[in-house]
């Protein structure tokens, strides 16, 4: 295994604590290395959104039975709505069985409540280890509940920041992340940390929206993408090419780009229904969490529709040691 027992507890900065150990160790682990006030406010807040907010998602969403909380994807093999909302997880699954050099330990970063690594546990057999980490700790006390007995010595989550992530505890083969990335304050330390915990030729999956590199927004523009960031607290929503420039400063490479957004479904009935909520309530929207929430998913919506951003694959290849 990557890791070491999933229940130690030590003030020691660099050991993941357990639900168990104090609250002032918990807080150095999940915020220590954090050194700029506002980074370490925003992330308090994605912790404070995804307590809130998870069980609505899993219940009022339509991830409930698959336990993700990402966006369903109708690719033209896909046959039903379980299929739709594991797709990207079956990509990710394609990716790592691609790599060139065996993989053993994979990580997810920014786990939920354990979807994606339950399909990957049983998609991919070789694979011995699957850590997963998650800012929420309501995430991670669901995620453990569900850990199959057969699979406890293979599946682990540990609550923390994926820009605080010990070396000495995980390394990993092949990281990836869902839908997190964006939520990450400051990408070139995300670049960094993953540069010390793959190997060179290790990979690096993201799938998350990005910016349009093509399109110059206008004021209205602005203003939806705005609405989108502030209400799903999103500062690492990037363009292309300013990833890939986080990423060859911390010695990676780019060696996939699929544009995935026209396996979204916009525009369903419910989304309708929402966006006439937001146009009836406006400014009331951001006065509660979940609200907000659906308010910054209209916002999306229509940044996809309008292409100013677009649902994306990326790969990376770790190019150098370091």
């Amino acid at each position: 295994m990557a890791c070491g027992p999933p229940h130690g507890i030590s003030c020691n900065p660099f050991v993941i604590e357990s639900s168990r150990a104090s609250s002032q160790c918990n807080r150095f682990w999940l915020w220590g290395a954090v050194d700029n006030e506002g980074r370490t406010k925003h992330l308090r807040q994605v912790r404070k959104y995804y307590d809130h907010n998870t069980e609505r998602f899993l219940k009022w969403g339509k991830g409930e039975r698959t336990f993700n909380i990402h966006g369903a994807l109708w690719h033209p093999e896909v046959k039903s709505l379980a299929e739709a909302m594991h797709y990207s997880d079956e990509l990710i699954a394609r990716e790592i069985e691609r790599c060139p050099y065996p993989v053993n330990r994979v990580l997810d970063l920014g786990c939920g409540v354990g979807g994606s690594i339950f399909y990957l546990v049983r998609r991919l057999s070789r694979v011995r280890s699957f850590v997963g980490i998650s800012l929420s700790s309501l995430q991670i006390d669901s995620a453990r509940q569900r850990i199959p007995e057969a699979q406890r010595s293979h599946i682990q989550f540990e609550e923390g920041c994926f820009l605080r992530l010990p070396t000495d505890r995980f390394k990993a083969d092949f990281s990836y992340s869902i839908e997190a990335f964006t939520h990450c304050p400051d990408p070139d330390i995300f670049f960094s940390v993953q540069a010390g915990l793959l190997p060179p030729g290790g990979r690096l999956a993201i799938v998350d929206d990005c910016l349009s590199d093509e399109i110059g927004p206008t004021f209205r523009h602005m203003r939806l993408l705005d609405r989108y960031r502030r209400n799903w607290l999103l500062p690492g929503l990037q363009g292309l090419t300013a990833l890939k420039s986080f990423a060859e400063k911390k010695g990676f490479r780019l060696i996939k780009n699929q544009n995935l957004t026209p396996y979204l479904r916009l525009g369903r009935p419910r989304d309708r229904a929402i966006s006439l909520i937001v146009r009836f309530l406006g400014p009331l929207m951001e006065r509660d969490t979940y609200l907000k929430s659906l308010s910054g998913g209209d916002a999306r919506q229509k940044c996809y529709l309008k292409k100013l951003i677009h649902y994306r694959l990326l790969v990376f290849e770790k190019t150098c040691s370091r």
